[in-house]
This record gives structure tokens, C-alpha cells and sequence, in this order.
């Protein structure tokens, strides 16, 4: 191979360009580093933030134990642009899966080596951490049926009651020293937090600092009125006080890798990866369906079996629960789901806007808050939400919305 490679001939304009990376100090990086002669490096993805590779290693020797796991391979992912608020982000991912490894069994990759400087050797800040071997569940969903996918959502629940199990007392993300610190979130590069009440965290992010539109800043005030009338109403038990858990920030089926079994049965979770952005935040946005299970307009004949699907999910993570009082906050959280704060977070958390992009977002959220008639999820406008009894049953009464957090 020459001596730079790039994962990707051509990109997109407003894409930063590909990356030149070295690759003679890469492999040799990897053989010092691993202790095992590392022979190639192939371009494999290349997202916003990342550009990944797949690294080979002789299968002979002293090899590292998960290297001859993963069929002697494993994963360089480097930072696509030099900046201080990349090298916070990738430094809190690697704080949060050693982080996991450490208190849980979740399947996360393994963290072998990470040199973030801007100068390095290799040509870029990079990662080098565990192969894991499956399919990503969005490719293997479909064609799955109903007995598989409720296998499928139990190992997904079992992770999830897991990232419950883990008790913080701020919102914020992990630092090196597995300590949560501030907010790091791509909706803004202000560093924010940590935040102690639900209330505050979401608050920072229709703060009225540093922008510089007044239409945008009486809007966000309009917001932090409403916000304000809501936490007035709502319940302590919702799920909204602390203690605060684990979350992943994109908890979908590009995530989730599986191994499909013979003879039948249904596929086996592998790992869970792409941890950027992994927050300690409220037991309500960590108790949450996955997206596929969520309906959506345009694929109405799925509305039959996401119906299953999602009780059998809520069921699964309620089985898992150490206690009552964990069982109680589910059940609370999934019974208040609430257009207010599941819209709040697909519009202002985890999005970078402009202060243009932010006026329509807060408009068009502030018109649906005050008309109080869109559901929680917004796929499917007449979607009546599922209204859970103690054990994880559904009750046939109509569920009320955000009134659920009223005393």
C-alpha cells in the first residue's frame, strides 16, 4: 500500500476532506502498541465525524487475546477535524466504554490505545479498539420474524436495564477519570453542565448566551416559560429526578451488532458501539422504544406487530429490573411520554442548527406545545400511546398525555 491512504476517493463539498493518514507509522503504531506485527490497513467507513479502518495482525506469536478473538483484526477510527471540542467528544466515548467495561458485562469494544494529539505521528487523532464481529440489526430486521425480533428486543432490553443499573447523580458525559463532567452534545460546541436537576440540563439548550438574533432569543424565552409550566406539574417519580443513568445518543439499529445462528435461532447480540456523545442523563429518555419499533406513517402494514413488539419490550426491561422501585420509574416513564419532552430532544439536543434552522425549530415546537394535541411520538399522528399497568400489561383506557405527570 503507498505510504498515505485515504478511506474514500471523492466526498461531498461540505464535507471536511478525506484524511491522509500515514500509513508505515499507523501499522507501525499498531505493532508497538498491540505487540503483534500489524501487516494492513484497509479504508473501511467514513462518517461526519470519523474515518475508519481495519487493521490485520499475524495470526502467530504472542498475539493479544481479543485480536485472535476478532480473527486477528481491529478497528482505527481517527478524527476526520482537528479541534479541541473532536478531541473532548472521542476522549469521553473512550471514558465511557472503559467506563462499561469496568461495572458492566454490555458487550462494548474494547479500548486498546488512543493518541488524540493534533500532531501525531500517523496524521490524525485516532482510536484503536476492539473488532467485533456481527451484522448491524437495521440490515437483519426485516426479515426477521416475530419470534426472533421479540428474541432480539429481550437482549436489547437486558442492556438496557443494565445502563439503568448505573447511578449518577448529574447529568453530563464522562471524563478520563470516568467522572461526569460537562455536557459534551453536537448541538453546541459551549461546554455546559454538569446539570443536577432535568430542568436545568434541558434549559441550557434554549439558553439566550451568545446568540445573537433577538427574534431566536424571545423565542427560547417563550420556550424556558413553557418548559418552566411543565417541570411545575410533573411527578418526582417520573423518571426526570436523579439518580441518572447511562444513555446512549443514538441507541438504534445501526448500533446494534448481532451474529446470526444456524439451525433457526434467532440472532445473538455481539456489541453495542459509536458511544459519542453517551451522556449520563434522566431514567425517561433512557427508558425509550427503539426507533423501529415506533411506527411510522408510510410503513402502516408494521402497525400490527410493533403493537407486540412493544409491550413485549417494555415486559422484557421490567423482567430485568432489580427492584421495585426501578419497576415503578419504568412503568411512570413510559406511561408520561409527552410530545413536550420527546420533541424537545429531537429538536434542540442532539442537532447542530443555525440560529436560522432554530427559529422554525422553536416556532414549530412552540405551536404544537401550545395546541397540546401531537402525541409523544410523531411518526404516526393518530398514534394512541400505550397506557402500562404495574406489571407491564397493557390497560385498554386511553393513556392522557402529558397529563400523566400532573399529581
Amino acid at each position: 500500500m503507498p505510504d498515505s491512504v485515504s478511506s474514500i476517493e471523492s466526498y461531498d463539498s461540505d464535507e471536511p476532506p478525506p484524511l491522509e493518514i500515514n500509513n508505515k507509522q499507523l501499522l507501525a503504531c499498531a505493532t508497538n502498541i498491540l505487540g503483534t506485527l500489524c501487516t494492513s490497513a484497509v479504508p473501511m467507513t467514513r462518517g461526519v465525524n470519523h474515518e475508519v479502518f481495519l487493521l490485520s495482525f499475524e495470526a502467530k506469536g504472542n498475539t493479544h487475546p481479543g485480536l485472535a478473538q476478532a480473527g486477528h483484526r481491529c478497528i482505527a477510527r481517527f478524527t476526520r477535524v482537528n479541534s479541541v471540542d473532536a478531541t473532548r467528544r472521542d476522549a469521553s466515548e473512550v471514558a465511557a466504554l472503559r467506563y462499561l467495561k469496568c461495572k458492566t458485562d454490555i458487550p462494548v469494544p474494547e479500548v486498546y490505545h488512543q493518541d488524540l494529539g493534533l500532531d501525531n505521528p500517523v496524521g490524525a487523532p485516532y482510536t484503536l479498539m476492539e473488532y467485533i464481529q456481527g451484522r448491524h440489526l437495521y440490515k437483519l430486521w426485516d426479515a426477521l420474524d416475530l419470534v426472533a425480533k421479540k428474541a432480539v428486543l429481550s437482549q436489547i432490553a437486558t442492556v438496557v436495564a443494565k445502563f439503568a443499573s448505573l447511578r449518577f447523580q448529574s447529568i453530563g458525559s464522562l471524563n478520563d477519570e470516568g467522572i461526569v463532567g460537562p455536557l459534551i452534545t453536537p448541538a453546541t460546541n459551549i461546554r455546559r453542565g454538569p446539570f443536577f436537576s432535568t430542568k436545568e440540563y434541558l434549559l441550557s439548550f434554549v439558553s439566550t448566551d451568545n446568540i445573537s438574533s433577538p427574534e431566536l432569543i424571545q423565542l427560547f424565552g417563550q420556550i424556558q416559560t413553557e418548559l418552566d409550566a411543565f417541570f411545575t406539574k410533573t411527578k418526582e417519580d417520573s423518571g426526570l429526578a436523579p439518580p441518572f443513568a447511562m444513555i446512549h445518543a443514538d441507541f438504534d439499529g445501526q448500533n446494534m451488532l448481532f451474529i446470526e445462528q444456524p439451525g433457526g435461532l434467532p440472532p445473538k447480540l455481539a456489541g453495542i458501539i459509536d458511544f459519542e456523545y453517551s451522556y449520563t442523563g434522566p431514567l425517561y429518555y433512557l427508558f425509550e422504544y427503539p426507533i423501529f419499533i415506533q411506527d411510522v406513517s408510510w410503513s402502516k402494514e408494521l402497525y400490527p406487530i410493533n403493537a407486540i413488539l412493544r409491550p413485549h419490550f417494555v415486559r422484557e426491561i421490567l423482567n430485568k429490573l432489580p427492584d421495585e422501585e426501578s419497576r415503578r420509574i419504568l412503568i411512570a416513564c413510559m406511561n408520561s411520554k409527552s410530545y413536550t419532552l420527546n420533541s424537545f430532544q429531537s429538536s434542540f439536543m442532539f442537532i447542530e442548527s443555525t440560529e436560522n434552522g432554530l427559529i422554525e425549530l422553536a416556532k414549530s415546537y412552540l405551536r404544537c406545545v401550545r395546541e397540546g394535541t401531537h402525541p409523544a411520538y410523531m411518526g404516526r399522528l393518530d398514534y394512541t400511546a400505550e397506557l402500562y399497568l404495574a406489571d407491564g400489561s397493557v390497560s385498554m383506557a386511553e393513556p392522557t398525555g402529558d397529563s400523566c405527570f400532573q399529581e
